[in-house]
């Protein structure tokens, strides 16, 4: 275990730690009215590795000396449950404004990358937040894959088939 991990990083973990779990709770309320069901176990899927990164970061903040004092605030907590937990917005529009913020997959990953790229005394944190990063991606690319899989594909119609390759 590393001992002395700078005030920056811990104020990372901790703040990182509160996103996690306001995540798990944005997740659980979408979940809750979801009604796609692939969907749904996705986002249960999704929302226990969020609450499971929230662990293991305040566990890490408190091998490290730190304290969990960071909270998202309430205002933002309260809009995105209200967003996402609402029946009257459909899960498809929930998507697209999640995708909104993440212009490629790796996005979700960047700022959490660059602190561990400031880690190397303390591998153990490192590893843990390489691959909290990875989640992330993984999370963004799934919702992104799920969305591609909700519109409409284009099936040539059944006389263009047969206009195809005949002569007249």
């Amino acid at each position: 275990m590393t001992v002395g991990a700078s005030e920056s990083v811990l104020r990372f973990l901790d703040d990182l730690r509160a996103a996690e779990a306001a995540g798990a709770e944005v997740l659980a309320a979408w979940i809750a009215v979801c009604g796609l069901d692939g969907l749904r176990g996705g986002l249960r899927a999704i929302g226990e590795r969020e609450a499971a990164h929230a662990e293991l970061l305040e566990e890490r903040l408190r091998e490290l000396g730190g304290v969990c004092t960071a909270a998202v605030a309430e205002t933002v907590r309260t809009a995105a449950l209200a967003c996402f937990g609402s029946p009257a917005m459909d899960d498809e529009e929930k998507l697209a404004l999640f995708l909104a913020r993440y212009p490629d997959d790796a996005a979700a990953a960047q700022p959490i990358l660059a602190v561990c790229a400031e880690l190397a005394g303390d591998p153990e944190t490192q590893e843990l937040l390489r691959l909290i990063a990875e989640g992330e991606v993984a999370t963004v690319a799934w919702f992104r894959a799920y969305q591609g899989g909700l519109r409409p594909t284009t099936v040539p119609d059944a006389s263009d088939q047969a206009q195809v390759g005949s002569v007249s």
